[in-house]
């Protein structure tokens, strides 16, 4: 009957023989093509990302939607398990059908390749294998197939990644850069006349002004949306600043000093210091212009100092001029040594006549230039310059024309003692201050001089005292011109640049890269492969996996008495001992008149390898022949190794997963932590699913192999089952559906764990993620320096200044002030560091003011002759006056305006307390026809405590109220009296004073400074308005005084607060620091851990229904394993002929035989036991 088909006299080798579609070109090109998109894909988004720094941006990682966080976290991880998935097709058929197509040479070959097998072994073993073969195709494939199946998926998860860029926005600001006209700057330095600079130039304790403070530049108007919050922005802006040029002043007679020393009030801890008055006369220039010109001047000196303690030093500077030798500024420093020092003593212990010394004595002077100029600055959102980069090619010098130097001269100069002490200050900024202020400071511990005496009298150089000089001209010239711009005039556009941190999906080069190469070689490869195979020999009719077409193969192309032969020493041999005997054998091809045969040719043996003599020998001591290893899930030790490795894999996801919440280390790591960290979570849950899902592969494969001769050794079955049993050749999802069909579970399951592990990566790699956070640790380095408990009740008249900070505060609702909010004021800090960038955060108390105001009912159209005429100026006419309260003035209204806003109070003294608060618009279509509306408003004592955040300088980043505001108390009587002292004072300066009061009346600001902000404020962002809008007035209006007691009390905060007698570290401060925060996922923990168990439950179920069930010596990994088995079964003569036949013929053929077989020992007629596969005649007796 075998004959029955007939059988072909010749057979092709050549390219025409079959293929799987994984290896024909349409699918290979088609794999090639996703590779090259998928590069090209990468390198594009990668390119995007380095240029724009990032795929999308947000503010914080909690912005991030849940889409964008699936998209970066799982679908490079998915398209690249999808690719792998194709790409193991093709490696899977290249490997198993390796064997084949080397069968397929013309020339002579080694008979191992009958036992070759690259599929069933570690992936990682193959290249070794195949080079020893020389099988050059399966080495570069295996070494590609590495790359993709094990590095590949790693780099596709570490693609994307989420972390803190600086992002950059160009965007059109507004300032005010136009100073006003040099008649506007001398009447008003004229009019402040009575305004010092102290309370702004003194600065602070511990505040160490830069480089930076020394310019002057004009206001800017910073966006105040929450994006932007925390931008830094450079702009190219104008700067002002002013510099010195100092030298020394020859003096060509010794200078010699009449001396007295008198004792003034001190305490008994400073009982040493006295006043030291020092006058030196008739000192005359050297080195003039004209050697005729005789040039002399005096010089006195006032100071306060130890003189038991030496040596002792007096410095002195001044902004004088001497007619005969015109410089800006004049200074010296007297040395009085320790014979001169005695006598001093001497004195002040028996005052008598003045003490004549000779002091040595170094006189200077210095010449003050102005200068403008083109720079890029650096900010801030909160408005403080951060850096300027000037250009110096566009530096001028600022003449009479531009500014009234003279007028800033005699300002400077009125804030210098002119008998006084130079006290430097603690951040060594020199301060001048009268001798009365200087002489308070001894005995307190915060003097006002921020120095004691002795400090002041040790000895510095001439350049150094020169320096802090400059230092403090510079400040104080910036200071001063930063008042002077007029933002009353249009504003000017400007460009800048914000930038800013937020987080962002970036593409990470490294992987990328990385990612790139595997791609490009592996198109590479898949080109590579479609045109070999083309023209490869080839010798396959149908698809080789089933033990039906093996025995096709071994049927009509091997010769039997060749196979007999090598049978005699192969039939009972292990796999190792069967491969080294064929590698001493040779195969070749040779014609028989049934067409081309395999023929077989013995030679020696090649030498042993040190390990296989030492098996040998080991096998020679044993009475039994050492049977063939068993499959590694199927081998007690490694079963249970797998086991334990299954479990630990839960366990360590279980542990991490606790630890993530539980384990602070975990959620405060740092940037470097941060990144090494998503390596490892990018990494290693690929790893671990790349090694499952190379154990559960072979797990499938050898069951797959297994599964037929499992079946045949049980007996009666048919050949459906059997013979035709092609499982490992199949997709685990097609058996897992025909396993299910079958009712085989356990194969279904194996299937099962295969398909899942596609995804496991992209569901490990999801199970842990990073957010952006900021966390805060203890820390030592902030101090209070007041009683937080303690509120002072002064009834100092305030005083204040218009300042360009507050204009800027009110444009950008962010202070510049330190300890200072736009609403409240905070008890200062002390904070020691270097580092300029840290952010504390402590608990301190917040004091404000607010205002309560109600709307006004006026008359709706106001013409202009209903004011009042019983008074020169007008007065506003209302329906109701509250308790007799005489009438506020109104100052006529510029017409030109489309409206005005004028701040009122009640004509002379008072002590009700009501702000009024007029806003005028006038008619486009009738110019005499007014519309006005009118609040009055009473204030409000805010104080409760509050947590900060705030930079070393005291610059506020955050800040929000804990527990109630203070209601009672002695702490709240005294603000409410402070705060009513300030409001009068509010209101008194906010009257006109020409005709009413004393010019020389200390005011807290001019008096229309506060309406015009309020202005600002009301037409921010809308310039057009053409309604009068209550609510947006009553807003501009509080936030105004809100911030003008705010900035008020900051200033003067030694009048309110109590300082300590000595700092204290506050244990409750902590340092903020941006970490990264390991985040879990609970639903992709609980999806791992059902896809790790189910394997646990498979490979268990594996091994206790598999163990021992197949009897044979050695398992039949390819066609040398199984080519004595077939030679020798009563079965073979039925698939004589039937080489050529396609898989479904061959399947139509066996069903209609309708026989049933098995597999076992068999005694042979010449009395030997061979294994053979044959009919089950007993079961189809049955």
């Amino acid at each position: 009957m075998w004959g029955k088909y007939g059988s072909k006299a010749a057979r092709s080798v050549t390219g025409s023989g079959w293929r799987p579609r994984t290896l024909r070109p349409t699918y290979l090109l088609f794999l090639a093509s996703v590779m090259v998109v998928m590069l090209l894909a990468i390198e594009l988004l990668r390119q995007y990302s380095d240029i724009k720094g990032g795929l999308v941006f947000y503010d914080d990682t909690d912005d991030v939607p849940d889409h964008v966080t699936f998209a970066y976290n799982y679908i490079p991880t998915i398209l690249g398990l999808s690719l792998m998935t194709l790409w193991s097709f093709t490696v899977y058929d290249v490997f198993r059908l390796e064997p084949y197509f080397q069968l397929s040479k013309e020339q002579i070959f080694p008979a191992d390749v009958l036992s070759a097998n690259y599929i069933f072994g570690p992936f990682i073993s193959a290249p070794f294998s195949s080079a020893r073969r020389k099988h050059w195709v399966v080495f570069g494939m295996s070494i590609i197939n590495i790359l993709v199946q094990l590095l590949l998926p790693s780099t596709l998860s570490a693609l994307l990644d989420l972390d803190s860029v600086p992002t950059s926005s160009p965007a059109t600001l507004r300032s005010w850069p136009e100073l006003v006209a040099v008649g506007e700057q001398a009447e008003w330095i004229s009019s402040q006349r009575n305004m010092s600079l102290y309370s702004l130039t003194r600065g602070d304790l511990g505040e160490t002004p830069s480089r930076l403070s020394h310019f002057a530049i004009p206001p800017v108007e910073l966006p105040s949306d929450d994006t932007l919050a925390t931008a830094r922005w450079k702009v190219n802006h104008t700067v002002y600043w002013a510099d010195l040029t100092c030298s020394d002043l020859p003096v060509s007679n010794p200078p010699t000093a009449n001396a007295t020393v008198s004792i003034g009030e001190t305490t008994a801890d400073h009982s040493n210091y006295s006043t030291l008055t020092c006058a030196l006369h008739d000192l005359r220039l050297a080195s003039l212009p004209d050697p005729s010109q005789n040039c002399t001047f005096n010089a006195n000196y006032s100071g306060i100092f130890d003189l038991t303690a030496t040596p002792v030093q007096a410095r002195r500077w001044e902004l004088d001029t001497i007619p005969c030798a015109p410089r800006d500024v004049y200074g010296f420093l007297l040395d009085i040594e320790a014979t001169d020092s005695g006598r001093l003593v001497g004195q002040r212990e028996s005052p008598s006549a003045p003490v004549v010394v000779t002091p040595k004595a170094q006189f200077f002077s210095c010449d003050m230039q102005y200068y403008t100029a083109k720079a890029e600055v650096s900010m801030q959102a909160n408005g403080s310059v951060v850096a300027i980069i000037v250009d110096k090619d566009s530096i001028s010098a600022l003449n009479s024309s531009d500014l009234d130097i003279a007028g800033f001269k005699t300002f400077l100069k009125s804030g210098i003692c002119p008998t006084g002490n130079v006290c430097p200050s603690g951040n060594g900024t020199l301060t001048n201050h009268s001798l009365g202020r200087c002489d308070l400071g001894i005995g307190g511990y915060m003097p006002l001089c921020s120095t004691s005496g002795q400090y002041s009298q040790v000895p510095i150089s001439g350049d150094e005292f020169m320096s802090k000089i400059r230092t403090d001209m510079k400040l104080r010239f910036a200071r001063l011109l930063s008042r002077l711009f007029n933002t009353n005039a249009a504003y000017t556009p400007i460009q800048g640049v914000g930038t800013t941190d937020q987080v962002a999906v970036l593409v990470i080069t490294s992987p990328a890269i990385a990612s790139e190469i595997i791609l490009l070689l592996g198109g590479v490869t898949c080109v590579f492969l479609a045109v070999f195979y083309q023209s490869r020999e080839n010798i396959l009719k149908s698809d080789p996996g089933s033990i039906a077409a093996m025995c096709s193969i071994v049927a009509d192309l091997f010769n039997p008495a060749g196979v007999q032969t090598i049978a005699k020493y192969t039939d009972q041999s292990t796999a190792r001992q069967l491969n080294r005997k064929l590698r001493a054998w040779q195969c070749y091809w040779y014609q028989e008149p049934s067409g081309r045969k395999l023929g077989f040719l013995p030679g020696e043996a090649p030498p042993r390898t040190l390990r296989e003599k030492v098996l040998s020998n080991k096998q020679a001591s044993r009475k039994a022949t050492r049977p063939d290893p068993s499959l590694h899930f199927l081998s007690k030790p490694i079963f249970v190794a797998e086991l334990l490795g299954l479990l630990a894999v839960i366990c360590f996801m279980a542990v991490l997963f606790v630890l993530c919440s539980t384990d602070r280390r975990l959620r405060r790591l740092s940037d470097s932590a941060s990144d090494r960290f998503s390596i490892a979570l990018n990494i290693i849950p690929s790893l671990i699913a790349s090694i499952l899902r190379a154990l559960f592969n072979s797990i499938y494969l050898h069951l797959g192999i297994l599964e037929p001769w499992i079946h045949l050794q049980k007996g009666g079955v048919d050949a459906r089952n059997s013979l035709l049993l092609n499982l490992s050749s199949q997709s685990p999802i097609t058996v897992f559906f025909r396993s299910i069909r079958s009712r085989s579970f356990v194969l279904s399951l194996v299937s099962l764990c295969c398909v899942i592990n596609t995804g496991l990566p992209a569901v490990l790699g999801a199970l842990f993620t990073q957010s952006r956070t900021t966390a805060a640790w203890p820390t030592q380095a902030v101090e209070l320096r007041y009683d937080r408990s303690t509120i002072l009740n002064s009834s100092t008249i305030p005083t204040l200044f218009q300042y360009g900070p507050i204009e800027s505060t009110l444009l950008n609702s962010i202070s510049l002030l330190p300890w200072t909010s736009p609403d409240y004021s905070f008890v200062p800090f002390s904070v020691h560091t270097d580092k300029m960038d840290n952010t504390y955060q402590a608990v301190t108390l917040g004091i404000g003011a607010d205002l309560n105001c109600h709307l006004v009912p006026l008359t709706h159209g106001l013409p202009k002759d209903e004011f009042n005429e019983d008074s020169s100026i007008p007065n506003l006419t209302t329906r109701d006056t509250e308790n007799g309260e005489r009438v506020p003035s109104i100052i006529r209204d510029n017409a030109s305006e489309p409206y005005s806003v004028q701040l009122l109070a009640p004509n002379g003294a008072t002590d009700n307390g009501t702000l009024t608060v007029l806003l005028t618009l006038h008619s486009s279509s009738n110019p005499d026809f007014y519309s006005k509306l009118a609040l009055q408003c009473h204030s409000i004592p805010r104080i409760q405590n509050f947590t900060i955040g705030f930079d070393p300088s005291g610059i506020l980043q955050y800040y929000y109220p804990i527990d109630s505001a203070f209601t009672s108390g002695q702490l709240v009587d005294n603000v409410t009296s402070n705060v009513a002292n300030y409001h009068q004072h509010f209101l008194a300066s906010i009257q006109d004073t020409s005709g009413k009061g004393a010019v020389d009346e200390p005011k807290l600001f001019p008096s229309d400074w506060p309406g015009s902000l309020i202005k600002m404020l009301y037409e921010n962002g809308n310039s057009q308005l053409t309604i009068i809008d209550p609510d947006r007035l009553a807003d501009a209006t509080q936030q105004v005084y809100q911030w003008l007691f705010a900035a008020y009390f900051s200033l003067q905060k030694d009048m309110y607060l109590k300082p300590l007698p000595e700092p204290i570290m506050d244990n409750n401060a902590q340092i903020m620091r941006p970490t990264w925060a390991v985040a879990r996922s609970l639903s992709s923990f609980i999806v791992a851990l059902i896809m790790v168990s189910s394997m646990v439950i498979a490979l268990v179920l594996v091994f206790i229904t598999r163990y021992g069930k197949f009897k044979g010596p050695r398992v039949p990994r390819s066609l040398g394993s199984v080519l004595v088995w077939l030679t020798d079964s009563p079965i073979l003569p039925s698939f004589y002929g039937t080489y050529d036949w396609t898989t479904a013929a061959r399947r139509e053929y066996l069903i209609g035989l309708d026989k049933r077989y098995i597999f076992r020992m068999a005694t042979t007629p010449t009395g030997e036991q061979k294994w053979v596969i044959e009919e089950d005649r007993a079961e189809k007796a049955g």
